[in-house]
């Protein structure tokens, strides 16, 4: 198999066909970016500013690999159509994407779509296996909202208060979601600090996955000291279908049952807006968000899995087995 072409020398139709791939799998996801997304992808994909290799779609179902740089942190994305050969034509665009990075660059997330499951996590691991790499699974959740009827939901905790999520700042729920999810598996995922978490909230707000469902989100606020005890927010994926983005408690308020009321009140008010279903992914390593949700009746509908990879020290760039 040749290697893969950079995507500078691609035409418009087959990056088209390709990015408009990627955002059929995230829409099954629930993960599609909004917009021009894709439109604006060929444009930076074909002038060189989102780097990016590929295979024509003719060749088998063909695949793209690329990545977006937020100073020396960087996401990427590996795509390759589900025909003969896709992990390996994966493989080959994983590689070429992490031969290419940088030298400044010491972090990187990739995930997977088109391909098998079992090759992806085949190639995640195989990936993995480079000095300062990890795979990181993670699962979909579903759960009936109207069949089951509204679950039970109490006052808020004692000392608490429900507050609307738009009555905090955004630099608030920022600094929430730093401490709620630092130092775990989710937090490589994210990005891992305050000023990046607070642009994923922000992004939320501004719906850019999926309308965001203000009427289905609520934060627990502690009056004194003043501070965000934890929150819930949920966004909309289609008339019946609703996504949980985020769902965090502050570490030093966990063990007191806040997390499954704010569980359940989101759920309450999804039934009562008329939503069907209520979807959400976890991390396989986020053991008690796992047993919180089995117990509150999602159950495992889908899997996918991350690379991610952290420069060892003295590294150059990330070694790619040819």
């Amino acid at each position: 198999m040749d290697p893969p072409r950079p995507a500078t020398t691609a035409s418009a139709d087959d990056l088209l066909e390709l990015f408009q791939a990627i955002r059929k799998e995230l829409e099954l996801r629930e993960e599609a970016p909004s917009g021009a997304w894709v439109e604006s992808s060929v444009a930076e994909a074909r002038a060189g500013t989102k780097p990016a290799w590929y295979y024509p779609p003719s060749d088998d179902g063909g695949g793209i690999s690329f990545y977006s740089r937020r100073g020396p942190k960087v996401w990427g994305h590996v795509h390759a159509g589900a025909r003969p050969r896709a992990g390996e034509r994966a493989r080959r665009l994983s590689e070429a994407m992490l031969g290419a990075l940088p030298p400044d660059v010491h972090w990187i997330s990739v995930g997977f779509s088109g391909f098998d499951l079992r090759e992806e996590r085949a190639l995640a691991h195989a990936l993995a296996a480079r000095p300062g790499a990890i795979a990181i699974e993670r699962f979909q959740m579903e759960r009936t909202v109207r069949r089951e009827g509204p679950p039970t939901v109490v006052d808020p905790p004692s000392g608490l208060q429900l507050i609307p999520v738009r009555a905090a700042t955004v630099e608030a729920l920022g600094e929430l979601d730093a401490r709620g999810f630092g130092g775990s598996v989710d937090d490589v995922v994210m990005g891992g600090t305050v000023g990046e978490y607070t642009e994923i909230v922000q992004s939320l707000l501004d719906s850019r996955i999926g309308r965001f469902l203000d009427e289905a989100s609520t934060l627990l606020y502690e009056p004194s000291p003043p501070r965000l005890a934890g929150g819930i927010l949920v966004s909309e994926a289609s008339p019946r279908e609703a996504v949980i983005l985020d769902l965090v408690v502050d570490p030093e308020r966990r063990g007191h049952g806040y997390g499954r009321f704010l569980l359940r009140w989101g759920l309450r008010a999804l039934h009562a807006l008329g939503y069907t279903t209520a979807t959400l992914w976890v991390t396989e390593a986020n053991r008690p968000a796992l047993r919180l949700y089995e117990s509150e009746g999602f159950a495992r509908t889908a899997s996918t899995v991350l690379f991610h990879w952290t420069r060892p020290s003295g590294e150059p760039q990330p070694q790619t087995s040819r």
